[in-house]
């Protein structure tokens, strides 16, 4: 599958705001404050697709609200920040 940069930077957001759990997760809402791009409309899409390839999973409900969070492998096909790529 490839990755739309709104997915890249659905993923950057929960990387960023250590949404890497079910308790830490972050809702569409959250996200989309974050991003400031794309409509809540095509977040919700684009997160749904993440969902179904694994890369983003269902966290824990914020009222009544779905959050996700990232996974490892979501984790793992984000590109590393030149800052990181200096220090490795």
């Amino acid at each position: 599958m490839e990755l739309s940069r709104c997915s890249y930077t659905i993923l950057g957001i929960l990387n960023k705001r250590n949404a890497v759990d079910k308790i830490h997760g972050l809702t569409i809402n959250e996200i989309s404050k974050f991003e400031q791009v794309s409509k809540r409309n095509t977040i919700h899409k684009k997160v749904k697709e993440l969902e179904e390839n694994g890369f983003v999973l269902e966290g824990v409900k914020v009222a009544r609200a779905k959050s996700y969070y990232l996974t490892k492998s979501g984790k793992s096909i984000l590109p590393i920040a030149k800052e990181e790529e200096e220090n490795v």
